[in-house]
């Protein structure tokens, strides 16, 4: 932006005109707040930066931040549980300030097979939604992110991002839009089967040598992408689910099998309630599961 004063102009009026000048380039300035962007960081495998904006979710208009991770072709970085191998991401919003909570939101993932096993995350790009809480909703919050994460391909290469981000609860809206995309990824939690789609039994099956988790998994019978993920209470490991009988016109589920092999004493997990995330197609849910 470019100003040209070509005529003499009195000194009196040329203070009004620059604080008038200046007044505008405020409002440009907040119009576009750097404020509710970090700056990316990162090199040509991965990229990460924070934003945030105010968004409705579940009924509500409520304040986000965004973590966005941008990959290289066919790098991967993995979700909050990683599957059979891999590294869960670490995000330490420890020395933020009036930050009550902030918690982590991860959208529906993808399974990849790697020559050591199945692992679950994402390609390309991913927003992680965070949702904040202040300590007090009248004054900004002042994030303060260490984040700690692993990419893939071929190899895992560790990767640290550190970034600082002020947040307007009054603010600018200008990343809106990516974090309402972003949450529409978000399994919606729900207690048990509704509208057709959930988890309906979840059962183990004790034998030496070759105990299992069978799962009763109901989606729409015109779903072509579905997939189950099962997570355990406080990070224990579970193996990753597999297909083992698809649902046909006559029958409502399908089955799948967590295989209890490789995991020490399996009978613990009776009586557990697992955390199941369902996606069909579009749909996705996540709901508890208890172990009959």
């Amino acid at each position: 932006m470019t100003f040209s004063f070509r005529n003499k102009i009195q000194p009196t009026v040329f203070i009004g005109v620059f604080v008038t000048f200046l007044s505008i380039l405020s409002g440009y300035v907040s119009a576009f707040d750097p404020a509710v962007e970090g700056k990316w960081q990162g090199n040509e495998k991965s990229q990460l930066r924070l934003i945030a904006a105010k968004t409705e979710w579940l009924g509500q208009n409520q304040l986000f931040a965004g973590i966005e991770i941008h990959l290289a072709p066919k790098w991967k970085t993995y979700w909050r549980t990683p599957g059979d191998t891999g590294i869960p991401p670490y995000f330490d919003w420890s020395g933020s300030e009036n930050l009550k909570s902030a918690e982590v939101m991860y959208p529906v993932p993808a399974r990849f097979q790697d020559p050591m096993g199945m692992t679950i995350g994402y390609k390309s790009q991913v927003t992680l939604p965070v949702l904040l809480t202040a300590e007090d909703p009248l004054k900004p919050i002042k994030l303060k992110l260490s984040a700690q994460y692993a990419i893939c391909y071929g190899i895992c290469v560790p990767v640290s991002s550190s970034q600082n981000l002020t947040t307007n609860q009054g603010g600018v809206q200008r990343f809106a839009a990516v974090l309402s995309m972003a949450l529409e990824l978000i399994p919606k939690p729900m207690k048990q089967v509704k509208d057709g789609l959930g988890v309906e039994l979840v059962k183990i099956k004790e034998e030496k040598g070759s105990s299992s988790i069978t799962l009763n998994v109901l989606v729409p019978p015109s779903s072509k992408e579905v997939d189950l993920f099962v997570e355990g209470p406080n990070g224990m490991y579970v193996p990753t689910p597999k297909l083992i009988k698809k649902a046909e016109n006559s029958e409502k589920t399908s089955l799948y099998k967590i295989n209890l092999s490789d995991v020490d004493e399996p009978h613990k997990f009776k009586g557990l309630v697992l955390t199941c995330t369902l996606r069909a197609d579009d749909l996705a849910v996540v709901q508890p599961c208890p172990v009959q």
